[in-house]
């Protein structure tokens, strides 16, 4: 069950996309909420956050580059089951 504060947490992600821009995810957080499978959880929070970071670089670069009807279903796609994730919305927007 998806609470209030999660829902409002995507809904502020998902503004600045609907107007063009690249939307902001609080990497780190996301990183950190994300459920561990592994034993060290630490190492897996830093893969994480180095892949959230490497995709909104490359989403940063090609960002404009993308059609604007296919970003705003993307950012709301990659919403979906939980926090948005950039790698999410990359491999969205590469499909």
């Amino acid at each position: 069950m998806i609470r209030p504060a999660s829902l409002a947490f995507i809904a502020l992600a998902i503004t600045p996309a609907l107007g063009g821009e690249l939307p902001r995810y609080d990497v780190e957080a996301m990183c950190r909420a994300a459920p561990s499978l592994e034993a060290g959880a630490r190492n897996t929070d830093r893969s994480c956050v180095r892949d959230e970071t490497q995709a909104r670089e490359q989403l940063a670069q090609h960002w404009s580059g993308f059609n604007a009807q296919r970003r705003e279903a993307c950012v709301q796609e990659s919403s979906i089951g939980g926090p948005p994730s950039y790698v999410a919305l990359l491999t969205c927007l590469q499909m």
